[in-house]
Formats: C-alpha cells, structure tokens, sequence
C-alpha cells in the first residue's frame, strides 16, 4: 500500500504562488525541504524529504511532486 505524501496539500494547485505557501506545503505534508520549479531544466536532483512546486510562467502553482 502507497500512501500520497502529497494529498494534503493538491488543493493549492490551481492557486497563485507566494512564497509563504513553502512552509504552509511543509507543515501540511512532513516534508522538510520545499524547491520551486519554474523550468524542465531545474528537475534534475531527487531528494526523498523534498516536495517540489512547480510554478507556471503566469505565477501559479502548477503541480506538486515528491522529490
């Protein structure tokens, strides 16, 4: 059985991206390191505690993603 380390926190995509939303995603999901994606180019380290957001050119939270 997997567990969505995520799940919490989806509702926010969709929504405009601040920069307080980093530590709301980290107290909702236990993770300990947040990184704001902006490009395909920024995906390349893996970490297990990390929860990644990605950001759309517009200023919105496009996607979450552990790792």
């Amino acid at each position: 059985m997997t567990t969505d380390i995520l799940g919490p926190a989806r509702h926010i995509i969709g929504s405009r991206y601040v920069e307080s939303v980093q530590a709301y995603v980290l107290e909702l999901t236990g993770l300990e390191v947040v990184k704001v994606v902006t490009s395909i180019a920024d995906t390349l380290e893996y970490r297990h505690n990390q929860v990644r957001i990605d950001v759309d050119e517009d200023g919105n939270i496009s996607g979450l993603r552990h790792g």
